[in-house]
């Protein structure tokens, strides 16, 4: 079932970016796109395949989990050790530059949608879906950049190369009104995944726009928001996958896509045609086929599970484990290759030769951080004894046992945290948990294993709390100015 309709939509990734490359973004018009329904479906396949980049989902939400306690960059050349110890990095760093370019390459192609497709004649409930999907995707890339950027252009229309170099920033608080704005638009326009068909699974559904609306109300501490999204998502059907499928949730032989699933970056492996995930490629050294490019566990995180919790053992490959077809020995490893002794296991494919030819997905939402979502939000609103239930489902779904009942308020809160940080491990959800929690979180988070591995401490300051604007777009345009505070 998921090649059949990975194929389709991948192709038509692949189609609709060729097709919009063809053109420069100014000069896009009647007479040379936008004059069919073809257009329109192949245009809002150019957005998602942005999502499909080196830096975004297939790495750089992977990636940031080395920039936390839970994990290790260990290769310079990447420039996430440089962001995670907070030496030699600038607004010339090639890490805060690409996810930029990315995103706004993505809001470059949402907008175009959202311009262009009105005025094309074609079916009216697709044009609405796409409509709808452009808008949800837009909100996605500016979410992210305003949690790392805070202020920054916010830009909803087509506009000239000269008009590109004169934007100036937006205050953080007016981009996340656009971003709730255009999720409000998505979940009017969009169908639930279970309205689509079997080709078209992987695209932005109903239930997505409310998971990421959930989110992006935790952010703001919008609780009762938060509560009222996560509700809507439960009653469109979905819950926790059982325990023994927990593990295949990130891998091909789970299907991908599950009923724990809400959205996630679809990709098809073995092609040849550069349409693989790098999962595998990251962080597994001498695997045969592998590469190097350098993410491993720490012990923090390993030695943060409870005795008897699964998750450890699927998130995490110890020494002298067999693992796809190579027994893990870091005494036989070259250690400029293995920083902490440790090796990724959650969304890695056992099998041998697979590099960046991955066929697993990234996933981006799952009900799983919904409940979590839900239970923060419980506890900061009416407190530990409503937020319980929640949390314990996770736990109960793994065999731990509920949570002591005599937690209060800022236990609880801990606990929460606690058990996002082991859930969510290596989805992309843990640096940006720490960057909304504050300064002292992320301070902690840097410090607490700089002694783990000799000659790489963390250092904090107030500075990393938001991300320098790329040297190379201030040297285009000065309007960006002032630079983040500290850099």
């Amino acid at each position: 079932m998921k090649r059949n309709y990975l194929i389709i939509l991948l192709t038509g990734l692949l189609l609709g970016c060729q097709e919009i490359d063809r053109f420069p973004l100014d000069q896009l018009s009647e007479g040379t796109f936008w004059n069919n329904q073809q257009d329109a479906v192949q245009a809002i396949n150019g957005v998602y395949n942005i999502l499909a980049h080196g830096q975004m989902y297939n790495g750089f939400f992977l990636q940031s989990d080395g920039l936390s306690a839970n994990a290790m960059s260990a290769f310079t050349f990447s420039g996430y050790l440089e962001i995670s110890e907070n030496i030699g990095w600038d607004p010339s760093s090639s890490v805060p530059t690409n996810f930029w370019g990315k995103s706004y390459e993505g809001v470059v192609r949402a907008n175009q949608v959202i311009t262009n497709v009105p005025g094309i004649q074609m079916d009216e409930a697709l044009k609405s879906r796409i409509l709808g999907e452009a808008h949800f995707l837009r909100a996605l890339f500016y979410f992210h950049l305003a949690n790392l950027w805070g202020d920054v252009p916010l830009i909803l229309e087509i506009q000239t190369v000269g008009e590109e170099a004169q934007v100036s920033r937006d205050p953080k608080g007016q981009v996340i009104s656009q971003v709730l704005a255009d999720l409000e638009y998505a979940k009017a326009n969009l169908p639930t995944r279970s309205e689509y068909s079997s080709s078209e699974i992987g695209r932005a559904s109903r239930e997505a726009a409310h998971g990421l609306k959930s989110r992006v109300h935790l952010y703001q501490e919008e609780w009762a928001d938060v509560i009222s999204e996560v509700n809507a998502v439960t009653q469109l059907g979905y819950g926790l996958v059982p325990m023994e499928e927990w593990p295949n949730q990130f891998l091909p032989q789970g299907n991908n896509n599950t009923t724990e699933s809400i959205f996630e970056v679809q990709f098809l492996g073995f092609t040849g045609s550069n349409t693989g995930s790098n999962f595998n490629s990251i962080g597994l050294p001498n695997a045969p086929g592998f590469g190097n490019i350098g993410l491993y566990p720490t012990h923090h995180l390993a030695n943060s599970f409870e005795e008897g919790d699964p998750r450890k053992n699927w998130t995490i490959i110890f020494p002298l484990e067999e693992f796809a077809g190579f027994l893990f020995d870091p005494e036989q490893v070259d250690q400029n290759f293995l920083a902490t002794g440790l090796l990724r296991k959650k969304g890695a494919i056992p099998q041998e030769n697979i590099g960046g030819e991955g066929d697993q997905n990234a996933v981006v939402i799952r009900y799983a951080e919904m409940l979590l979502n839900l239970a923060e939000a419980e506890n900061e609103l009416n407190g530990p004894a409503a937020a319980a239930p929640h949390v314990n489902r996770i736990r109960n779904r793994v065999g731990l046992e509920d949570l002591p009942q005599s937690l209060g308020q800022e236990e609880m809160r801990e606990a929460i945290r606690k058990e996002r940080r082991l859930e969510l491990a290596f989805e992309g959800h843990q640096y940006f948990d720490l960057l909304r929690y504050g300064p002292e979180a992320l301070r902690i988070s840097m410090e607490e294993i700089s002694g783990e591995i000799p000659g790489h401490d963390r250092i904090f300051e107030p500075r990393v709390m938001r991300w320098p604007l790329p040297q190379r777009e201030v040297d285009v345009n000065p309007n960006l100015l002032p630079q983040n505070p500290g850099w």
